[in-house]
């Protein structure tokens, strides 16, 4: 018999599916499982290829164009990120997705937001004691400790972070109104606004 079933034939079509590609892969039920190896593998070059083709075939899809802007930096192709993102920010100023891309080859390449000619400047958030502010009053009247991890996640909407959830357990240690559990580590921490004793 001749004609195979499709599920005996996917493991194979995957493997060659990390060096080349065919029409039929950008519309296969299981495109999410070829990606998904393909970031595991770090097989940047072949999502580039992919994603090129995807943003060529679907110039209106603004998640192609974003997610060729994003590969481009993962395969360390900064400048060609910041290139192929510019026309895309220029047609769409707001999209914080294409910014970030661009922020991030920004970033890679030792450069600041200063570096790019915006259209519409990204917010772009620092370890500040405004940041530490803001999070003395996220917790001053909760009972419960809370993640350092869940305090980073409501700054993430707000920007783009150039600090780690790291940083922010270290700037809550050394600012002295917070109890810190386990401190040693931003993803095991817990934080509360310190108590004042009642006398």
């Amino acid at each position: 018999m001749k004609d195979k079933s499709k599920i005996i034939e996917f493991p194979n079509r995957l493997r060659k599916a990390t060096q080349t590609y065919d029409e039929d892969d950008l519309y296969d039920s299981e495109e999410w499982e070829l990606l998904a190896e393909l970031r595991d593998k770090e097989d940047f070059s072949a999502l580039v290829e992919y994603w090129k083709r995807r943003a060529k075939q679907l110039p209106d899809d603004l998640y192609s164009q974003y997610e060729l802007g994003d590969v481009f930096v993962l395969n360390g192709e900064y400048e060609k990120a910041i290139e192929f993102m510019s026309g895309h920010h220029r047609k769409h100023p707001g999209n914080t997705d294409y910014q970030h891309v661009i922020l991030d080859a920004l970033f890679a390449l030792g450069k600041t937001e200063a570096d790019f000619e915006w259209h519409e400047k990204p917010v772009v958030l620092r370890m500040s004691q405004e940041i530490v502010d803001t999070c003395y009053e996220m917790l001053k009247r909760k009972r419960k400790p809370r993640s350092v991890i869940e305090l980073y996640m409501q700054f993430i909407m707000k920007g783009y972070l150039v600090f780690t959830e790291q940083d922010l357990l270290e700037a809550l240690v050394k600012d002295g109104r917070f109890d810190v559990e386990s401190s040693d580590s931003a993803f095991l921490a817990d934080v509360c606004a310190a108590r004042k004793d009642r006398r």
